[in-house]
């Protein structure tokens, strides 16, 4: 398994198409970051690829960034891991947000399910 620092978190390679992402606590990502983000992402994945936002910490993401978070043609699916009630509720959030492209995300109480999903 390999994984990757980068300035907001930290992206973990599970497999040769899918990662995981964690976000650093107390962190507000923002455009610039989503873009270092699918940047890393398409450094490692030569081709399609899911995802797995695991939030097991407390950040918050501008509108923006949300918007462009999970645009990328390359993704496949994203699950998101939100063990508890707070994590639920901003995942139900970022999930409404209107985006460019239509994304296939579950949320998902418990993290091997979300990994069964993917």
């Amino acid at each position: 398994m390999e994984y990757y620092e980068i300035s907001f978190g930290k992206i973990i390679i599970l497999r040769n198409d899918l990662a995981e992402v964690i976000v650093n606590e107390g962190v507000e990502i923002d455009t610039v970051m989503v873009t270092e983000f699918h940047q890393c992402l398409l450094t490692h994945f030569a081709n399609s690829f899911s995802l797995l936002i695991t939030k097991v910490n407390s950040y918050s993401t501008k509108f923006d960034a949300m918007v462009q978070c999970g645009t990328l043609a390359q993704l496949e699916k994203m699950a998101v891991f939100a063990p508890s009630r707070k994590a639920r509720l901003g995942a139900d959030l970022a999930l409404n947000v209107p985006r460019p492209v239509e994304l296939d995300i579950q949320i998902f109480t418990d993290r091997e399910e979300a990994l069964a999903w993917l």
